[in-house]
């Protein structure tokens, strides 16, 4: 018996010196040092008395450039961000706000009538900077697995510890109109189709009343802390809305009915709808792809909107 007790913990000494060194090569890749790890480590380091700040997905990751911008900024988006995390990322961070600062909370194509139950995939990243209590569904295991061994959950990136490469760098990035359309038609069969993927599945009004009352929550927890919430549609290519508009005409009226009914239950709160703007839509030059900002439209974007909030009274100039 002794010697299947010895047995058994040299076996289990010799997978968990293998996995430490595995893990320890993985999380030495520039793939994670500087891709993966290098998305949520702006959350080391966030700011206090924040003037201006945005929640969102990576319509809000990539559209708010606050390079330049005269007050105190955050980025508090990040890619596939749902509204149940946009309103744990405020919970957590609302010391950090100044009184009357504004929040910009993204209303994006693919939370409306959407819906996810399962964040598996999402809380490998919350849980490096969320503590327990704005978790969904926390797991002490799944917290010692995604957070001290994440070679468990590499999957095919795991290469990258044979034959390492950067995350692409930030550059003005933009398609060519043929790749631009078949991306965008893929984009749309992706937010409208019943089948579960990474954007959750197609629920109807059980999702529009899902990602609304969550919005709701968001506005009301910013009314209570002295926030001020302005919810905000970032620019869309018209060749992604016309696919829309021919596909599914009766999508707009769900979109902005979503709105409406966010508006007649918190009318003081603004809506700064950009996805048809004339100065984007068409200028393919300013995007990355269908639905997403590149460097130079951020730029534009973000000092378009800053303006737009001076004029409305809700930020000084």
């Amino acid at each position: 018996m002794k010697k299947l007790i010895v047995k058994v913990l040299a076996l289990f000494s010799l997978v968990l010196v293998s996995l430490t060194v595995i893990n320890y090569l993985y999380t030495n890749t520039m793939h994670w040092k500087d891709g993966v790890k290098a998305e949520i480590k702006k959350f080391e380091n966030v700011p206090y008395h924040i003037q201006l700040a945005n929640v969102g997905s990576s319509h809000g990751t990539v559209s708010f450039d606050y390079t330049g911008i005269p007050y105190r900024t955050f980025n508090f988006a990040l890619g596939n961000q749902w509204h149940v995390y946009n309103y744990a990322i405020l919970e957590q961070y609302l010391e950090h706000f100044d009184k009357n600062a504004v929040l910009l909370i993204p209303i994006s194509y693919f939370q409306i009538t959407r819906l996810k139950k399962d964040f598996t995939e999402q809380r490998k990243q919350y849980y490096r900077f969320l503590e327990k209590q704005h978790i969904e569904s926390y797991s002490t295991l799944e917290k010692l697995v995604f957070d001290l061994f994440p070679v468990l959950t590499a999957k095919d990136t795991i290469l990258f510890i044979i034959k390492d490469q950067p995350p692409p760098e930030k550059q003005i990035i933009t398609l060519p109109e043929s790749e631009l359309i078949d991306y965008c038609d893929k984009r749309y069969k992706s937010w409208i189709t019943t089948d579960l993927n990474d954007m959750g599945i197609e629920a109807g009004e059980e999702g529009f009343a899902y990602n609304k009352n969550w919005v709701i929550k968001t506005i009301e927890l910013c009314h209570d802390h002295g926030i001020r919430p302005v919810l905000i549609t970032t620019p869309i290519t018209s060749i992604l809305n016309t696919i829309y508009a021919e596909k599914s005409p009766d999508f707009f009226d769900t979109f902005y009915r979503f709105i409406r009914e966010i508006g007649d239950a918190y009318p003081s709160v603004p809506y700064f709808d950009y996805s048809h703007d004339r100065r984007f839509e068409d200028d393919f030059s300013l995007f990355q792809d269908g639905d997403h900002l590149n460097i130079i439209g951020a730029e534009k974007f973000t000092a378009i909107v800053v303006s737009d909030l001076q004029v409305g009274g809700l930020l000084s100039f």
